[in-house]
């Protein structure tokens, strides 16, 4: 009863939208009936191809099961695995090379590139093997996820870590967030994980969510910056795991920017500020989350925030209780992001209090949020979301900001977005940007001279 109310409600919507289904095919079975029609058995496949006169190698299937695409195989021309729905609790067990999507808005997205596109796939699909091999074999590959856009090296090899921090003029103090493909990764990475961030890993993974754990003796010391803890995330990002998949290693990956710089969200950012240092630059659009995922810590005896990011806290807390919240600029130990001043423009930036206006005589950029009114004195105007929308905002932060830092005003200025969800994340950055009273590493400040 529940499928068939599941099923006509899909028709009916799909329906409105001017998208019609010919048929629905249920099995009505157990799986110990040993039926002919229950996945991954193609019986319904061919009894849609004998009526509706199909070519299923042209075909493509969607699903949130292995068991989905498994019936694709010697069939159907490909298969895309959701990762909504019972998609995240099955990634694990999925071969290696599956095309998977984190909503069926992308996944279709995706066969329209495949069917309409094939040029273009083909030669992404070309970019991404000539990107794995680079990282398996000690070169740098620069890649999208979610957030931003990563600068990636084989975690296992020393000499392809110490070469991110060459390219990124790097502290070598700032440990690298290391990039995995599947839980098999992450168990050769650390010792073992706890049950709560075991809970986050099968609820936000893949996701903008990073786990810092005790580290394997496996891991070379250099990508932990000689700390004994590791800091490991899935990104969810279609070619950033296959990516990973392709070059079979765990990627030690942190953004492709110089340091200290605003985080870059297209390859044409990574292009711009890293130029001929990264032989290969995956390109894969813009980055729909925008800012960068939320690191918790589980090495002490309750977890803690080192950097908010894509998950809000809130999420994170209604899954596994209180996490200790300090300040993120005050850790003993650096994490990505920790520096006070990071994300920053060449430009400075100045945070304006509630009532505050901005300063005179100078031409100035506005960062934007929401229904401002503040328009007339301004040069130039980056709205981060005329709607107040958070997530609208976190995306286009990082764009906003490359685009006014090119323009050489005097000076960029906004006001904090409200402290929930992303907004966070947002004031975080904010804050670090607009951070120009501390002393600088030698090595930021010969990038930014």
């Amino acid at each position: 009863h529940d499928v068939e109310k599941i099923n006509d409600y899909i028709v009916s919507y799909l329906a409105k939208n001017s998208v019609f289904v010919k048929e629905v095919y249920v099995c009505p079975h157990r799986r110990s009936d040993a039926c002919s029609c229950i996945k991954p058995k193609p019986f319904f496949f061919q009894q849609a191809a004998a009526k509706f006169d199909l070519d299923l190698t042209a075909s493509v299937a969607v699903g949130d099961h292995p068991h989905d695409i498994d019936t694709t195989q010697n069939l159907l021309g490909s298969g895309v695995y959701l990762l909504s729905g019972h998609g995240r609790k099955h990634f694990h067990e999925l071969r290696a090379g599956t095309l998977a999507a984190p909503t069926l808005r992308e996944a279709v997205d995706w066969i329209f590139a495949l069917k309409q596109y094939d040029n273009k796939v083909l030669k992404l699909q070309e970019a991404l093997h000539k990107a794995g091999e680079a990282i398996k074999n000690g070169k740098l590959a620069a890649f999208p996820t979610e957030t931003v856009y990563g600068l990636g090296a084989n975690a296992f090899n020393t000499q392809a870590v110490a070469r991110v921090f060459e390219v990124k003029r790097r502290p070598a103090n700032d440990p690298l967030i290391v990039h995995i493909a599947d839980i098999s990764q992450a168990e050769r990475l650390v010792e073992h994980f706890g049950e709560k961030a075991q809970k986050l890993a099968e609820r936000f993974w893949p996701g903008p969510l990073t786990l810092v754990l005790k580290k394997s003796p496996n891991v070379p010391d250099m990508v932990t910056s000689g700390f004994p803890n590791i800091a490991i995330r899935m990104p969810d990002n279609q070619l950033a795991l296959e990516l990973i998949r392709i070059s079979g290693v765990p990627v030690a990956a942190p953004s492709a920017n110089p340091f200290g710089y605003i985080s870059p969200t297209s390859a044409e950012h990574v292009r711009q500020q890293l130029g001929k240092e990264v032989g290969i630059i995956l390109d894969g659009g813009q980055c729909r989350v925008g800012v960068e995922s939320t690191i918790i810590s589980f090495v002490n005896t309750l977890p803690e925030v080192l950097r908010y990011g894509g998950i809000p806290i809130e999420e994170i807390e209604k899954l596994i209780g209180p996490v200790i919240r300090k300040n993120t600029n005050q850790a003993k130990q650096l994490y990505p992001g920790q520096f006070p001043r990071h994300y920053s423009p060449h430009t400075p930036v100045i945070l304006l209090k509630p009532g505050e206006n901005p300063p005179e005589g100078k031409s100035i950029g506005l960062l934007g949020f929401g229904s401002s009114k503040e328009t007339a004195q301004f040069t130039s105007i980056e709205m981060l979301s005329s709607t107040g929308d958070l997530d609208e905002a976190a995306v286009n932060l990082y764009g906003a900001l490359h685009r006014l830092d090119a323009l050489n005003l005097d000076v960029i200025v906004a006001r904090l977005v409200p402290d929930e969800g992303l907004g966070t994340a947002i004031n975080d950055r904010l804050r670090k940007a607009a951070n120009q009273s501390i002393q600088i590493p030698e090595t930021e400040k010969r990038q930014t001279e």
